[in-house]
């Protein structure tokens, strides 16, 4: 691994614990405030009266996942290159 890769290697490991983050708060947090169980093997909600409750930005989140990534990987991968002086 060259010197130049290693910041973005660090930003791409940034961008992959803030989409874990991210997606605990949208998904897991929203369902347990509604009186729900989450359930990790099939990534549903489940109500206490049985019913299946999906999100409303269900449609959306691998687009907002692919974004938010490249943002926070861009951003930490640019931070580190300044604040080590590190050349492109």
């Amino acid at each position: 691994m060259n010197k130049n890769s290693i910041p973005l290697f660090i930003g791409v490991i940034f961008s992959l614990v803030a989409i874990w983050l991210v997606n605990d708060y949208l998904l897991v947090d929203q369902c347990l405030d509604n009186g729900g169980s989450f359930d990790y093997s099939k990534a549903e909600c489940l109500l206490e009266n049985g019913d299946v409750k999906s999100s409303e930005l269900g449609a959306y989140f691998m687009a907002i996942y692919f974004f938010m990534g490249v943002l926070i990987s861009l951003f930490f991968s640019f931070s580190i290159r300044k604040i080590f002086n590190v050349e492109q």
